[in-house]
């Protein structure tokens, strides 16, 4: 599980000071009121770092993790492609249909196949998000 810092990135008149990180592991994922959020990985460690700058570990609540994932484009591409696998087998009216069908009784076994499919697409970016969260 990696570890959640932010820091402010600071701009003077050349240069504008953001993390270190040559290794390019460590994932941007967004700004919440001046603070840039990002994603560490576990076996990474922070090191030579400009000293205008301060990261610190957060304490992820459930609102900011909310905020988090509002805002943070890597988590919405996330979304984007679970909600296209979905649309590449089943397109909105066959959704809907399905949905109908089942609340009125009908083709049940559509139901449950549409039903588990859905449910490993959002199990998968589910596990895609949790490695940046």
């Amino acid at each position: 599980m990696p570890s959640i810092m932010k820091y402010r990135k600071i701009t003077d008149k050349y240069t504008t000071y953001t993390v270190n990180d040559e290794e390019n592991r460590i994932t941007e994922l967004c700004t919440i009121n001046g603070d840039t959020y990002i994603s560490v990985p576990d076996d990474f460690i922070l090191a030579n770092q400009s000293q205008k700058i301060k990261i610190v570990p957060v304490t992820m609540t459930d609102d900011l993790k909310k905020q988090i994932e509002e805002k943070s484009s890597h988590i919405q591409l996330i979304n984007q492609r679970v909600r296209g696998k979905i649309r590449d087998k089943y397109a909105i009216e066959d959704e809907i249909k399905i949905i109908r069908n089942k609340i009125n009784g009908v083709k049940v076994d559509k139901y449950a196949a549409y039903h588990q499919y859905v449910e490993d697409c959002i199990q998968e970016g589910n596990l895609q998000k949790a490695k940046l969260l």
